[in-house]
């Protein structure tokens, strides 16, 4: 691993200057970036995957949606069309992604939406917005074509990105110094057991501006698992065995998790967004055999139209911040969103 990491280090090298160049020229402006009328509020990270958009996108939502109408716009990764497509109750994940498609079947009164090119993405979606609409912008820290009111970072406690590579050897898609673009930065899946010294080592290493906040947050875990049309409580999984599929950037929180409540499983691990085949699918049964089987909110979007099981049960997430943290970052959003 070592030499393959001194092998592609040139190549990091490279990937680095190309995109330090290319954010140059939208920071002296030979590139422009768009603002919009509407309140937007971007999320994204420096880092591939594992951070934890989807479930900020969620936390986000959840806090405007009762006040003014929210539109949200994603990439659609791991979708198998192109262009921009809207989300309908007709849509599955494979024409908008399974983290859109969880987010519109969770909350179906939004208006979610799918671009590559976000400005493609805006122009269709004002078409049928109201001008109060809040937009919110999934995995946008590199679209940088368009320029949210609010961009917040995220970053994981145990992948810092001050501690990370530039691709191809690490995990980063940009220099860390892009971390000035963030208004908002949020260290997320940290330990319940995080301390105030802890959070000063952090904000130490981050070495953010004064202007720019810093939170911290945990995983919540739902006090239920659901399926289609069952629901009952987390506890009842305790000596009950159990398969647990997932297909994340990072299950590690979820088997702490698993296991401090007493779960007694076998985890079958498949890669982040993963197309289930139909031999994954004959995997998954074999290694259940008749047993329940357990996943994520977002495998669930997967796995459901392909697994036929009524012992199929998903556990959802959330994003957890102490409460001094919470009601900061919430008149953060509230403010930029126009809300009073």
């Amino acid at each position: 691993m070592i030499f393959l990491r001194f092998f592609l280090f040139p190549f990091a090298i490279l990937y680095g200057i190309i995109t330090s160049l290319r954010n140059l020229f939208f920071d002296v402006g030979l590139f422009s970036s768009k603002k919009y009328v509407n309140s937007t509020i971007g999320i994204g990270n420096l880092s591939t995957g594992g951070t934890g958009k989807s479930v900020c996108v969620d936390y986000i939502v959840s806090l405007i949606k009762d006040k003014k109408p929210v539109a949200v716009l994603s990439r659609g990764y791991g979708r198998l069309t192109k262009g921009f497509v809207e989300a309908s109750t007709e849509s599955t994940f494979k024409e908008i992604g399974d983290e859109p498609m969880m987010l519109f079947t969770k909350h179906p009164e939004l208006k979610v939406a799918v671009a590559e090119r976000r400005r493609l993405g805006m122009d269709n979606m004002l078409k049928s917005t109201t001008d109060n609409t809040v937009f919110v912008w999934d995995d946008c820290f590199q679209h940088r074509w368009v320029t949210p009111d609010l961009m917040i970072l995220l970053t994981s406690y145990d992948h810092l990105f001050v501690n990370d590579f530039h691709l191809p050897v690490g995990n980063l898609r940009e220099l860390s110094s892009g971390k000035k673009r963030g208004d908002v930065v949020i260290v997320t899946k940290c330990p319940t057991n995080i301390t105030e010294q802890n959070k000063k080592e952090i904000s130490s290493k981050l070495q953010l501006a004064d202007t720019q906040h810093l939170f911290f947050s945990g995983i919540g875990y739902a006090k239920n698992i659901k399926s289609i049309e069952l629901t009952f409580p987390i506890n009842k999984i305790e000596n009950l065995p159990f398969l647990l599929v997932t297909g994340i950037a990072d299950p590690t929180p979820l088997l702490y998790y698993l296991k401090a409540i007493g779960g007694e499983f076998e985890h079958l691990q498949f890669p982040d967004h993963h197309l289930f085949t139909e031999k994954d699918i004959r995997q998954i049964k074999q290694r259940s055999n008749g047993s329940l089987i357990l996943t994520t909110e977002k495998d669930f979007i997967r796995l459901n139209p392909v697994i036929d099981s009524n012992l199929l049960f998903y556990l959802e997430i959330e994003m957890k911040l102490n409460k001094e943290d919470e009601e900061q970052l919430n008149q953060i959003i509230l403010s930029t969103s126009k809300i009073n």
